[in-house]
């Protein structure tokens, strides 16, 4: 065959250095061109050719066809045997990690695993899963038809998987019909049930089958072994059935303890078989006389090397063709176990995917991630053609032809999506390789799209070359869809169907598969793996429901008596401190006795009242609520809450149990006296509940008399000696009384100091802007009738301050000296007062028109007195009046020192000499 021009050398340049500063940068060269590669817009390759005595271009890309493909609409003619697949949720590695270390310390509490273990050990099962359905050596194609000549008919039978875990085997018969093409007749039986679950299905060619003729191959290779097996026919009820018998067996233990990833089926004897494992390795299986045997034919690579290997039979000789991610050799049987080797892949980025089986053409078509190749088998090292398929890395790509009129079609499809793309590549008249037409795509076959078990293209054997060709696709959950192509003369306008089938009619059988799968729970994977513990509850209903013995009806009552007289007093006779609210259901249980049989849930313990007894007292108004709401400090009735939910809920118990009648089952001959008194029973039971759930009762009052502790204290010792210091004061920590703040980590991730004083943590929950706020307001005061007063506004009137009360000031407490000396002993008789919460009075703001105020003498007075109340002088300007009324201090007054005003008022005075007598007289 002829090639086109190009570079034939086969030398691969090395970049170039460069030199100096750009000594670290290498410039890119391309490799020498050595075969043409199609792309968008490329025109590939161009030669010239002698045509009737002249020369003209011929190129690589004709663009034009004559002919065309018509897709029909695809039809579902399997369906689902399989749930839905559970999506799991999206959790990051460190939420895993999380999760992981709760389970660890739940499930073995005496193991200490550190979390780091448990991070790295999740982040290397979650790279190796990636990786795993990244490239996925294992995964084959599913799905395949087998087909062969008996008694002058053509049959054909189509292979695939079904069950929950694709462990058993379907073969349905495909019907050819002329105008409706291939139709499946479904058949819900499956012909063989493996251990293990499925991974690659592959039939033999083509065949006749008779007297002295070998029946048709499958090859079934699931997770732990690979079966080839005989398709032997059989009558029943004048029609064939199929019953495929193993043939060979190989376990893992025949192939060098190592994973199958691939299978091959021999043309030219379709009794032998290929396997290659996930080193490289290749085995010949056959079982001569009935023995197995098997044979290496090629040795493998080391097992530490990435395991993808593909292999595939030629279909006129005895040759293998075996595809590794970088190379693709041809290993021929009957010249040694030394492959020939094909092409290389020198990219690192780019592997091998697949390859065709060689036809009579002596053409391999090659796939990688990157582009297809066209090869010669007698001048391989340079490469036919290559044509750019544009899609993303994926191992999964591989592709078949088939001749439809005359000319080859190469279609590529991916286990990851439902695109199918149809190349038509072949000979022309001047023996050089052509794309003919442009690459199209063709309409998917499952809905919605998405990744899949694999294709299988069947053509009616005797019809090969025909226009017409089927492709059979099976989704993820088992279904089969069908999608029939043609392909004809672009001027021929296709039959318009009248009417589209989207599903076929199956038989009863088969379509309760479908809802049995559809019905059917998810496949939660490894977590359905779970370990769960099953508790019978039988003995604990057949003691409440069937063998209940009723208590004597006297120390009932007598029960109920003593607890009802017991819960009015139950605030003042309680010893166990109480410190959150209670309902009457829960003084109602706390004022009986104890419990024979008690719960972790008091409403689920019961209590005396749950009897006769106590229904009886309910109805007759002997509850004692009254009592129990007029001596208890805080109340709160949630009767209208619950209504919401229970309308039938009345403040009359007779009523409620009227109103919860319309619950009664029907009247008939069928019931019993027993379920009449057990129904009367339980409407009195919840109506008891109901009523002693209406009330709330708590042992103070919501913020008032707050409950402090020792800490607490402390801290208003320490406030009291702020206020007796000069210094200004803040407002007090904010006192909470039944919800109080839990002190958490720092929001930045800063270590808190694990023993902080209380003040300290009292002003980190609640810093000075919230406490300004919040001072102003007084609790138990409705806030909806606060009103702000700008205490800076001078057309406002002043905000009556709401003063703490005060003892009033007698004359005998107040005690003022002229003398301003401080007197010499102070006596302390109570603590020092505190100074108020309420805020303090606005800041004086002097003006140019003040007058200056004349001192006034200080006032001396002892600790446990208060200091009276001094009119102030009305100052002018924008300063209103009011009065100033200061707190008591514990200390005595004395002399200020400051400096006085005055040029000379930091000087002492002088001592004046004593004045000396002068003499009146003489000598």
């Amino acid at each position: 065959m002829d090639a086109w021009p190009g570079y034939c050398d086969g030398q691969t340049a090395a970049p170039e250095r460069g030199k100096g500063k750009a000594k670290a940068k290498d410039e890119r060269v391309e490799a020498p061109w050595r075969y043409p590669v199609l792309d968008h817009g490329a025109l590939g390759a161009a030669t010239l050719r002698k045509k009737d005595r002249r020369y003209e271009w011929t190129f690589v890309s004709q663009g034009k066809s004559d002919y065309k493909l018509v897709a029909d609409d695809p039809v579902e003619v399997f369906p689902p045997t399989r749930p839905q697949a559970w999506r799991g949720p999206k959790v990051t590695e460190l939420q895993r990690a999380e999760q992981g270390a709760h389970f660890l310390r739940t499930i073995y509490p005496d193991i200490d695993v550190q979390a780091e273990l448990i991070r790295d050990e999740i982040a290397e099962d979650t790279r190796l899963a990636r990786k795993l359905k990244r490239e996925d050596p294992y995964a084959g194609n599913m799905i395949d038809v087998t087909s062969f000549h008996v008694s002058r008919k053509n049959m054909a039978y189509i292979a695939f998987p079904m069950g929950e875990t694709n462990c058993q085997l379907n073969m349905s018969p495909l019907v050819v019909h002329p105008r409706t093409k291939v139709d499946l007749k479904p058949v819900a039986t499956t012909v063989f049930a493996f251990d293990t679950p499925i991974r690659q299905i592959m039939a033999s060619p083509h065949a006749e089958v008779g007297k002295g003729k070998p029946d048709p191959m499958l090859g079934v290779r699931t997770m732990g072994s690979t079966t080839f097996m005989q398709v032997k026919l059989a009558v029943h009820r004048a029609a064939f059935t199929v019953e495929p018998t193993p043939f060979v067996t190989a376990q893992r233990s025949d192939i060098g303890d190592r994973h199958a990833v691939d299978l091959a089926i021999s043309f030219t004897d379709v009794t032998v078989g290929y396997l290659v494992n996930d080193t490289g390795a290749i085995y010949r299986c056959s079982a001569p006389e009935g023995k197995k045997l098997m044979q290496l034919i090629h040795t493998g690579h080391d097992a530490a090397e990435r395991s993808l290997y593909r292999i595939t039979a030629s279909e006129s000789r005895d040759t293998l063709l075996s595809v590794s991610e970088k190379s693709a050799s041809l290993l021929d049987l009957r010249a040694g176990r030394r492959a020939h080797l094909l092409h290389a892949v020198a990219r690192p980025d780019v592997v091998l995917t697949s390859v065709e089986s060689l036809r009579d053409d002596h053409i391999i078509r090659l796939v990688s991630s990157e582009e297809i190749l066209w090869l010669d088998e007698r001048n391989a090292r340079k490469p036919l053609l290559s044509v750019k398929h544009n899609r993303e890395y994926d191992v999964t790509l591989r592709t078949q032809t088939h001749v439809m009129i005359s000319s080859p079609l190469t279609f590529l499809a991916s286990r990851r999506n439902s695109l199918v793309t149809v190349y038509d590549v072949s000979r022309g008249n001047d023996n050089l390789v052509h794309l003919c037409d442009t690459p199209r795509a063709l309409s998917p076959a499952v809905h919605p799209d998405g990744p899949h078990l694999g294709y299988a293209f069947f053509q009616q054997p005797t019809l090969s070359g025909s226009k017409q060709l089927s492709i059979f696709q099976l989704s993820e959950r088992g279904s089969l869809s069908l999608l029939n192509l043609q392909r004809l003369p672009k001027d021929v306008v296709q039959e318009t169907p009248t009417q589209a089938r989207r599903r076929v009619d199956w038989p009863a059988d088969v379509r309760k598969l479908g809802e049995e799968a559809e019905s059917a729970r998810p496949d939660l994977g490894p977590l359905s793996a779970k370990a769960h513990s099953v508790v019978d509850l039988q003995p604990a209903y057949r003691k409440l429901f069937v063998e209940r013995q009723d208590g004597d009806l006297t120390e009932q009552t007598n029960m109920v008596f003593d607890t009802l007289e017991r819960m009015p007093s139950f605030w003042q006779d309680t010893e166990v401190p109480v410190e959150h609210s209670l309902t009457s259901f829960d003084i109602a249980m706390r004022s009986g006795p104890e419990p024979t049989e008690a719960s972790r849930n008091d409403w689920f313990t019961g209590s005396a009242l749950d009897c006769a007894a106590g229904y009886r007292a309910l109805v007759q108004g002997h509850l004692p609520r009254n009592r129990l709401v007029g001596k208890a400090p805080w109340h709160f009735g949630i009767s209208p809450i619950i209504r919401h939910s229970l309308p039938e809920l009345e403040d009359d118990p007779q009523k409620t149990l009227d109103n919860l009648a319309r619950y009664d089952l029907a009247d008939g001959p069928s019931r019993t006296a027993p379920s009449f008194r057990q129904e009367s029973e339980a409407r009195s039971q919840l109506a008891l509940d109901l009523t002693l759930a209406s009330d709330v009762f708590a042992h103070k009052r919501p913020g008032k008399d707050a409950i402090t502790t020792f800490d607490e204290d402390m801290l208003n010792i320490s406030r009291s000696t702020e206020a007796m210091s000069l210094g200004e004061l803040e407002p007090p920590p904010v006192q909470f009384a039944f919800l109080r703040p839990i002190v958490k980590e720092d929001p930045r991730g800063e270590a808190t100091p694990t023993e902080e004083p209380a003040e300290g943590a009292a002003k980190r929950i609640t810093p000075l802007g919230v406490r300004l706020l919040l001072q102003e307001w007084e609790v138990g005061t409705d806030p909806n009738q606060y009103v702000y007063h700008d205490p800076y506004d001078e057309s406002g009137e002043v905000p009556v301050r709401i003063q703490r009360p005060v003892k009033t000031v007698t004359g005998k407490e107040v005690q003022v000296t002229k003398d301003p000396r401080p007197p010499t002993q102070v006596q302390t008789q109570r603590p020092p007062a505190i100074a108020s919460f309420m805020p303090k009075a606005r800041p004086v703001i002097a003006a140019a028109s003040q007058p200056s105020l004349p001192r006034k003498p200080l006032i001396a007075t002892r600790s446990q007195d208060t200091l009276a109340t001094a009119p102030r002088v009305p100052p002018s300007g924008s300063q209103p009046a009011d009065t100033w009324a200061a707190a008591p201090s514990s200390q005595e007054f004395m002399a200020s020192t400051q400096v006085l005003p005055g040029p000379h008022g930091g000087r002492p005075v002088p001592a004046k000499k004593k004045p000396v007598k002068k003499r009146l007289g003489g000598f």
